[in-house]
């Protein structure tokens, strides 16, 4: 007869009495509310129930002091400090200074239409060749885009989304470029529609 037979509550126990002192009936049973279905016992410092080793002919290790689960420490009061914006590496990143309010009358600055405007980003070629040494595949769990894989080559791949290191520092850039602004859809044009 196993234990869980033995503590169901369905007739008289055939063993001497219950010794584990941890030991705590079910209502209306007399199975202990540890217990777990195979010996095991639900306790964080017991592996097997004590009456399950007894009752099947095991070896009773001797006891140890219970464990006492100190509670989680209070969580400190929201910071009053303001949000670091990061990138995508989770480094903090400056913000860019708010722009001041132009008026109708001020002239706006122009610029030459030959000149390119530098991409500002925080990561240097030297960290997108590093990134591209170690050969590594990284995948970004993103809420609103699904998992995206960061990869040092595009592999062509079509069961996954995939963004080079270098294109992923170019988005940093061009979302950092618009305060608040974030990633919210990330799809591939289809072949089709590609030319």
């Amino acid at each position: 007869m196993g234990l869980a037979d033995r503590f169901s509550g369905q007739g008289p126990i055939a063993t001497p009495e219950i010794t584990c002192p941890r030991y705590e009936p079910k209502p209306g049973s007399k199975r202990c509310k540890h217990y777990l279905k195979g010996g095991a016992c639900a306790l964080p410092d017991e592996f097997m129930c004590v009456e399950w080793l007894k009752a099947n002919g095991h070896a009773v290790p001797e006891p140890l002091p219970p464990v006492e689960v100190e509670p989680p420490p209070p969580m400190p009061p929201p910071s009053s400090a303001p949000k670091v914006d990061r990138d995508l590496f989770g480094q903090p990143m400056e913000r860019a200074p708010t722009p001041r309010p132009q008026h109708d009358d001020a002239p706006e600055p122009r610029r030459a239409p030959d000149q390119e405007v530098p991409v500002v980003r925080n990561l240097t070629d030297e960290d997108v060749a590093s990134f591209k040494a170690l050969g590594v595949e990284v995948c970004l769990a993103t809420e609103d885009c699904g998992e995206v894989w960061l990869v040092p080559e595009y592999t062509g791949r079509d069961d996954r989304k995939e963004i080079s290191v270098r294109d992923a520092a170019t988005l940093a850039a061009v979302c950092s470029a618009f305060p608040g602004a974030r990633v919210t859809s990330y799809q591939r044009p289809a072949a089709d529609d590609a030319s």
